[in-house]
């Protein structure tokens, strides 16, 4: 009989710059289903070191993954639309 590996592995499928020194994770897990972390970069001289911060959530499956997207692309588009309506015209307040 072979002894169960119960080690959690995780395979990066993603990732994205989020500040200058934040990333952003998007990884496979091998127990199923998909992790999204936020990783820090400490640079020093030209050694860069990452850490995965606490807090990651996992994502069941791709449709969950769709999902993700879909709420970043809304996000996205709603805080465009705010943006496009508080540009106003200057003179529109002039008494």
């Amino acid at each position: 009989m072979m002894p169960k590996n119960n080690k959690i592995e995780y395979c990066e499928l993603s990732k994205a710059k989020i500040t200058d020194s934040r990333n952003i994770v998007i990884s496979r897990c091998s127990k199923g289903g998909f992790t999204v972390a936020q990783q820090l970069e400490a640079k020093e001289n030209d050694k860069v070191t990452t850490v995965f911060m606490k807090g990651a959530f996992h994502v069941d499956d791709v449709h969950g993954l769709y999902n993700l997207r879909d709420a970043i692309n809304l996000a996205i588009k709603m805080v465009e639309e705010s943006t496009e309506d508080t540009e106003w015209d200057d003179t529109a307040f002039s008494e």
